[in-house]
């Protein structure tokens, strides 16, 4: 079974998350709150990894990743967002946008994984 993450869009007026497959090539750099470019209603936005090796909410099926842009906030930053969202009833991707980088940062190879040069 391919390895399956769940972003959160960064746009607005979609305050859900997505299922994607992780292609081999890009699975070392996922991680949660890795900044991911991904396909949504035929375009190309950007994200943010909220959770890693999923089980699909849908037995639909699932696009794949199209690239890791940056390293965005640790782990325990994007689960403080999902709380901060809940406790003051505001959208989680203002406060993903705040703990993230201000420019890009190079994304880091996962502890463990084998590296794999990517061309974006």
């Amino acid at each position: 079974m391919p390895r399956i993450c769940r972003v959160a869009p960064d746009v607005i007026a979609v305050e859900r998350v997505f299922d994607y497959v992780v292609p081999d090539a890009l699975a070392p750099l996922v991680r949660v709150g890795s900044i991911v470019r991904v396909p949504l209603h035929g375009r190309r936005v950007r994200g943010w990894v909220v959770a890693d090796d999923v089980v699909p909410e849908t037995g639909e099926r699932l696009l794949d990743l199209l690239a890791v842009s940056s390293d965005g906030p640790p782990a325990s930053v994007v689960a403080l967002a999902e709380w901060i969202a809940w406790r003051w009833s505001g959208p989680r991707l203002a406060v993903l946008r705040a703990a993230s980088p201000p420019n890009r940062a190079a994304p880091t190879v996962r502890a463990g994984a084998r590296p794999v040069v990517v061309k974006l």
